[in-house]
């Protein structure tokens, strides 16, 4: 069965998710955005989600997880 690795940073608008989303983009590194301004628990491991198997976890995330190139 086909695995994932996901990772994440949780924001409250869509303002904030759009001005990370540019600083990734130009160079920030994801793991370390995370930590500072991820509001989920997994920013202590830079947004780290873990690896899941395809058709085990939501299936909103599944369907983006296995889509994602």
């Amino acid at each position: 069965m086909p695995c994932a690795n996901a990772r994440h940073i949780l924001v409250d608008t869509e303002e904030e998710c759009l001005k990370l989303k540019t600083e990734i983009e130009n160079g920030a590194d994801f793991a370390e955005t995370a930590k500072l301004n991820s509001a989920c628990p997994s920013r202590m491991r830079g947004g780290d989600l873990g690896t899941f198997a395809q058709g085990r976890w939501f299936p909103s995330s599944t369907k983006w997880s296995f889509q994602a190139t």
